[in-house]
Protein backbone atom coordinates (compact mmCIF):
# COMPACT_ATOMS: atom_id res chain seq x y z
CA UNK A 1 0.00 0.00 0.00
CA UNK A 2 1.19 3.08 -1.12
CA UNK A 3 2.22 5.65 1.95
CA UNK A 4 -0.40 8.61 2.46
CA UNK A 5 2.53 11.11 2.06
CA UNK A 6 4.00 9.69 -0.90
CA UNK A 7 0.95 10.01 -2.72
CA UNK A 8 0.61 13.39 -1.83
CA UNK A 9 4.37 14.09 -2.68
CA UNK A 10 3.35 12.35 -6.31
CA UNK A 11 0.52 14.79 -6.73
CA UNK A 12 2.28 18.20 -6.04
CA UNK A 13 5.34 17.02 -8.62
CA UNK A 14 2.35 16.64 -11.18
CA UNK A 15 1.22 19.34 -10.20
CA UNK A 16 4.07 21.49 -10.87
CA UNK A 17 4.09 19.87 -14.00
CA UNK A 18 0.72 21.39 -14.87
CA UNK A 19 2.13 24.71 -13.45
CA UNK A 20 5.74 24.56 -15.71
CA UNK A 21 3.39 24.31 -19.15
CA UNK A 22 1.30 26.81 -17.89
CA UNK A 23 3.87 29.29 -17.66
CA UNK A 24 5.24 28.72 -21.13
CA UNK A 25 1.64 29.13 -22.63
CA UNK A 26 1.03 32.09 -20.65
CA UNK A 27 4.36 33.78 -21.41
CA UNK A 28 3.55 33.57 -24.54
CA UNK A 29 0.38 34.24 -24.57
CA UNK A 30 1.28 37.50 -22.26
CA UNK A 31 3.34 38.98 -25.34
CA UNK A 32 0.42 38.06 -28.22
CA UNK A 33 -2.13 39.53 -26.37
CA UNK A 34 -3.48 41.10 -23.15
CA UNK A 35 -2.20 39.07 -19.93
CA UNK A 36 -5.44 40.60 -18.06
CA UNK A 37 -7.64 39.28 -20.61
CA UNK A 38 -5.70 35.91 -20.44
CA UNK A 39 -5.81 35.47 -16.55
CA UNK A 40 -9.84 36.59 -16.93
CA UNK A 41 -10.99 34.26 -20.55
CA UNK A 42 -9.41 31.19 -19.04
CA UNK A 43 -11.55 31.22 -15.57
CA UNK A 44 -14.82 31.39 -18.14
CA UNK A 45 -13.32 28.39 -19.86
CA UNK A 46 -12.42 26.76 -16.58
CA UNK A 47 -15.63 27.00 -14.70
CA UNK A 48 -17.60 25.23 -16.96
CA UNK A 49 -15.40 22.31 -17.45
CA UNK A 50 -15.10 22.07 -13.76
CA UNK A 51 -18.52 22.46 -13.31
CA UNK A 52 -18.85 18.88 -15.30
CA UNK A 53 -16.09 17.23 -13.45
CA UNK A 54 -17.70 17.94 -10.08
CA UNK A 55 -20.93 16.91 -10.99
CA UNK A 56 -19.31 13.35 -12.17
CA UNK A 57 -16.73 12.81 -9.88
CA UNK A 58 -18.31 13.88 -6.88
CA UNK A 59 -22.09 13.85 -7.30
CA UNK A 60 -22.78 17.73 -6.44
CA UNK A 61 -20.99 18.58 -3.30
CA UNK A 62 -20.53 21.75 -4.28
CA UNK A 63 -24.41 22.45 -4.38
CA UNK A 64 -25.06 20.57 -1.32
CA UNK A 65 -22.20 22.48 0.50
CA UNK A 66 -22.57 24.25 3.94
CA UNK A 67 -22.93 28.09 3.74
CA UNK A 68 -20.19 28.75 5.79
CA UNK A 69 -17.94 26.47 3.04
CA UNK A 70 -19.57 28.14 0.39
CA UNK A 71 -18.53 31.62 2.22
CA UNK A 72 -14.82 30.47 2.79
CA UNK A 73 -14.02 28.94 -0.82
CA UNK A 74 -15.40 32.07 -2.07
CA UNK A 75 -13.30 33.76 -0.62
CA UNK A 76 -9.94 31.73 -1.25
CA UNK A 77 -11.11 31.91 -4.59
CA UNK A 78 -10.84 35.24 -4.66
CA UNK A 79 -7.62 35.41 -3.14
CA UNK A 80 -6.27 33.40 -5.13
CA UNK A 81 -7.54 33.13 -8.60
CA UNK A 82 -7.79 36.81 -8.59
CA UNK A 83 -5.68 38.53 -6.43
CA UNK A 84 -2.63 36.51 -6.35
CA UNK A 85 -2.84 36.31 -10.21
CA UNK A 86 -3.23 40.26 -10.51
CA UNK A 87 -0.23 41.17 -8.16
CA UNK A 88 2.28 38.99 -9.51
CA UNK A 89 1.38 40.54 -12.67
CA UNK A 90 1.83 43.75 -11.51
CA UNK A 91 5.12 42.33 -10.01
CA UNK A 92 6.15 41.61 -12.87
CA UNK A 93 5.70 44.71 -14.60
CA UNK A 94 7.42 46.57 -12.22
CA UNK A 95 10.17 44.58 -11.46
CA UNK A 96 10.57 41.81 -13.64
CA UNK A 97 9.57 38.05 -13.54
CA UNK A 98 13.09 37.20 -12.03
CA UNK A 99 12.78 39.36 -9.03
CA UNK A 100 9.31 38.80 -8.72
CA UNK A 101 9.69 34.83 -8.81
CA UNK A 102 12.31 34.96 -6.04
CA UNK A 103 10.23 36.92 -3.62
CA UNK A 104 7.11 34.63 -4.40
CA UNK A 105 9.62 31.37 -3.31
CA UNK A 106 8.33 32.30 0.19
CA UNK A 107 5.15 30.80 -0.50
CA UNK A 108 5.75 27.03 1.17
CA UNK A 109 7.12 29.43 4.13
CA UNK A 110 3.83 31.14 4.77
CA UNK A 111 1.82 28.35 4.17
CA UNK A 112 4.15 26.23 6.82
CA UNK A 113 3.71 29.22 8.83
CA UNK A 114 -0.39 29.43 8.60
CA UNK A 115 -0.62 25.55 8.92
CA UNK A 116 0.92 25.33 12.14
CA UNK A 117 -1.71 27.81 13.44
CA UNK A 118 -4.75 26.82 11.91
CA UNK A 119 -3.55 23.04 11.51
CA UNK A 120 -1.52 21.80 13.74
CA UNK A 121 1.13 20.61 11.32
CA UNK A 122 4.19 20.26 12.01
CA UNK A 123 7.38 19.64 9.56
CA UNK A 124 10.29 17.25 10.96
CA UNK A 125 14.10 18.71 10.57
CA UNK A 126 14.49 16.99 7.76
CA UNK A 127 11.22 18.18 5.58
CA UNK A 128 11.98 21.54 7.06
CA UNK A 129 15.83 21.13 6.05
CA UNK A 130 14.60 20.14 2.40
CA UNK A 131 11.94 22.91 1.90
CA UNK A 132 14.85 25.29 2.57
CA UNK A 133 17.57 23.45 0.05
CA UNK A 134 14.46 23.20 -2.44
CA UNK A 135 13.62 26.74 -2.37
CA UNK A 136 17.62 27.93 -2.39
CA UNK A 137 17.97 26.08 -5.66
CA UNK A 138 15.26 27.68 -7.23
CA UNK A 139 16.82 30.89 -6.08
CA UNK A 140 19.94 30.13 -7.72
CA UNK A 141 17.85 28.80 -10.69
CA UNK A 142 15.95 32.31 -11.09
CA UNK A 143 18.79 35.05 -10.06
CA UNK A 144 20.89 33.19 -12.86
CA UNK A 145 18.11 34.05 -15.36
CA UNK A 146 18.71 36.54 -18.10
CA UNK A 147 16.91 40.09 -17.11
CA UNK A 148 14.08 40.47 -19.48
CA UNK A 149 13.02 43.92 -17.91
CA UNK A 150 15.41 46.66 -16.49
CA UNK A 151 13.56 48.93 -14.16
CA UNK A 152 15.49 51.77 -12.55
CA UNK A 153 12.71 53.69 -10.56
CA UNK A 154 13.05 52.94 -7.13
CA UNK A 155 9.42 53.70 -6.36
CA UNK A 156 8.63 51.18 -8.91
CA UNK A 157 11.32 48.60 -7.61
CA UNK A 158 9.60 48.60 -3.75
CA UNK A 159 6.05 48.74 -5.68
CA UNK A 160 6.96 45.88 -7.44
CA UNK A 161 8.63 43.92 -4.64
CA UNK A 162 5.75 44.54 -2.41
CA UNK A 163 3.29 42.86 -4.73
CA UNK A 164 5.27 40.09 -5.44
CA UNK A 165 5.29 39.99 -1.48
CA UNK A 166 1.17 40.03 -1.45
CA UNK A 167 1.05 37.51 -4.23
CA UNK A 168 2.56 34.83 -1.62
CA UNK A 169 0.76 36.05 0.76
CA UNK A 170 -2.49 35.87 -1.03
CA UNK A 171 -2.03 32.10 -2.36
CA UNK A 172 -0.76 30.93 0.70
CA UNK A 173 -4.09 32.19 2.60
CA UNK A 174 -6.00 30.69 -0.03
CA UNK A 175 -4.35 27.41 0.15
CA UNK A 176 -5.03 27.73 4.09
CA UNK A 177 -8.87 28.36 3.43
CA UNK A 178 -9.44 25.49 0.67
CA UNK A 179 -7.88 22.90 3.07
CA UNK A 180 -10.61 24.19 5.68
CA UNK A 181 -13.24 23.32 3.45
CA UNK A 182 -11.79 19.66 2.69
CA UNK A 183 -12.72 17.66 5.42
CA UNK A 184 -16.45 18.31 3.97
CA UNK A 185 -16.68 18.04 0.33
CA UNK A 186 -13.72 16.80 -2.16
CA UNK A 187 -11.17 18.93 -3.67
CA UNK A 188 -12.90 19.04 -7.42
CA UNK A 189 -16.00 20.50 -5.45
CA UNK A 190 -13.63 22.52 -3.39
CA UNK A 191 -11.77 23.99 -6.62
CA UNK A 192 -15.50 24.38 -8.48
CA UNK A 193 -16.29 26.86 -5.72
CA UNK A 194 -12.78 28.68 -5.63
CA UNK A 195 -13.31 28.97 -9.20
CA UNK A 196 -16.71 30.74 -9.17
CA UNK A 197 -15.32 33.02 -6.72
CA UNK A 198 -11.99 34.09 -9.00
CA UNK A 199 -14.33 34.58 -11.93
CA UNK A 200 -16.98 36.71 -10.22
CA UNK A 201 -14.72 38.81 -8.87
CA UNK A 202 -12.73 39.31 -12.67
CA UNK A 203 -16.03 40.06 -14.00
CA UNK A 204 -16.52 43.05 -11.60
CA UNK A 205 -13.10 43.87 -11.94
CA UNK A 206 -12.94 44.00 -15.71
CA UNK A 207 -16.85 45.80 -16.09
CA UNK A 208 -16.66 48.32 -13.37
CA UNK A 209 -12.77 49.00 -13.02
CA UNK A 210 -10.83 48.34 -16.40
CA UNK A 211 -14.34 48.46 -18.31
CA UNK A 212 -12.98 46.00 -20.83
CA UNK A 213 -15.16 43.24 -20.11
CA UNK A 214 -16.37 42.51 -24.01
CA UNK A 215 -12.43 43.88 -25.01
CA UNK A 216 -11.10 40.62 -23.05
CA UNK A 217 -13.06 38.38 -25.58
CA UNK A 218 -12.03 40.16 -28.95
CA UNK A 219 -8.66 39.50 -28.28
CA UNK A 220 -9.36 35.70 -28.60
CA UNK A 221 -10.81 35.53 -32.01
CA UNK A 222 -7.63 34.44 -33.21
CA UNK A 223 -8.13 30.60 -33.32
CA UNK A 224 -4.25 29.80 -32.22
CA UNK A 225 -4.24 31.53 -29.22
CA UNK A 226 -7.49 30.55 -27.81
CA UNK A 227 -6.55 27.20 -28.20
CA UNK A 228 -3.60 27.97 -26.42
CA UNK A 229 -5.17 29.42 -23.75
CA UNK A 230 -7.93 26.27 -23.76
CA UNK A 231 -4.87 23.87 -23.20
CA UNK A 232 -3.29 26.23 -20.30
CA UNK A 233 -6.80 26.23 -18.53
CA UNK A 234 -7.13 22.66 -18.50
CA UNK A 235 -3.94 21.37 -17.54
CA UNK A 236 -3.62 24.45 -14.84
CA UNK A 237 -6.66 25.85 -13.08
CA UNK A 238 -8.64 22.61 -13.60
CA UNK A 239 -6.07 19.45 -13.33
CA UNK A 240 -3.35 21.35 -11.76
CA UNK A 241 -5.31 22.43 -8.79
CA UNK A 242 -7.59 19.87 -8.48
CA UNK A 243 -4.35 17.41 -7.78
CA UNK A 244 -2.51 20.06 -6.12
CA UNK A 245 -5.93 20.58 -3.59
CA UNK A 246 -6.32 16.67 -3.88
CA UNK A 247 -2.42 16.40 -2.35
CA UNK A 248 -3.57 18.80 0.94
CA UNK A 249 -5.48 15.92 2.20
CA UNK A 250 -2.42 13.28 2.10
CA UNK A 251 0.42 15.70 2.98
CA UNK A 252 1.16 19.17 4.64
CA UNK A 253 0.50 21.94 3.03
CA UNK A 254 4.03 23.62 3.37
CA UNK A 255 5.82 20.50 2.50
CA UNK A 256 3.12 19.93 -0.71
CA UNK A 257 3.64 23.74 -1.97
CA UNK A 258 7.53 23.78 -1.23
CA UNK A 259 7.90 20.55 -4.01
CA UNK A 260 5.17 22.43 -6.59
CA UNK A 261 8.29 25.40 -6.51
CA UNK A 262 10.12 23.10 -8.64
CA UNK A 263 8.05 24.45 -11.69
CA UNK A 264 11.08 26.37 -13.32
CA UNK A 265 13.12 23.21 -13.47
CA UNK A 266 10.48 21.91 -16.02
CA UNK A 267 11.15 24.50 -17.52
CA UNK A 268 14.86 24.42 -17.87
CA UNK A 269 14.51 21.25 -19.12
CA UNK A 270 12.14 22.63 -22.09
CA UNK A 271 14.67 25.21 -22.40
CA UNK A 272 17.36 22.87 -22.71
CA UNK A 273 15.51 20.00 -24.51
CA UNK A 274 12.85 21.46 -26.86
CA UNK A 275 14.14 25.26 -27.53
CA UNK A 276 17.90 24.07 -27.52
CA UNK A 277 18.94 27.22 -25.21
CA UNK A 278 22.58 27.49 -23.86
CA UNK A 279 22.29 27.02 -20.14
CA UNK A 280 25.02 27.85 -17.50
CA UNK A 281 26.74 26.00 -14.91
CA UNK A 282 24.53 28.26 -12.21
CA UNK A 283 21.44 26.86 -13.61
CA UNK A 284 22.71 23.04 -13.63
CA UNK A 285 23.73 23.28 -10.08
CA UNK A 286 20.68 24.97 -9.11
CA UNK A 287 18.82 22.23 -10.92
CA UNK A 288 20.70 20.20 -8.10
CA UNK A 289 20.25 21.22 -5.24
CA UNK A 290 16.16 21.44 -6.06
CA UNK A 291 16.23 18.03 -7.14
CA UNK A 292 18.39 17.01 -3.72
CA UNK A 293 15.66 19.00 -2.01
CA UNK A 294 12.54 17.55 -2.98
CA UNK A 295 14.31 14.01 -2.92
CA UNK A 296 15.43 14.80 0.99
CA UNK A 297 11.14 15.35 1.50
CA UNK A 298 10.57 11.75 0.21
CA UNK A 299 12.87 10.86 3.05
Amino acid sequence: MIPKLLIGQILAIIAALTYAENSIIYSYLGKMVSTRATVHIRLWIAVPIILIMALFGEGNFFIQASLSNWIILLISGILGYFFCDSFSFWAFTNIGPREAMVIMTLNPIFNTILSYFFFTEVLSLMQMLAILITISGIIILILNQDKEIDINNIKNKRKGALFAFLAAIFQATSNILAKSALTNIGPISTNTIRMIGGLLASIIFALFFRKEFFNDFKVFNNKKYFSLLFIATISGPVIGMSLLLTSFNYAPIGLVTAIVQISPIFILLYELIVIKKHIKQLEILGTIISVLGVTLMFI
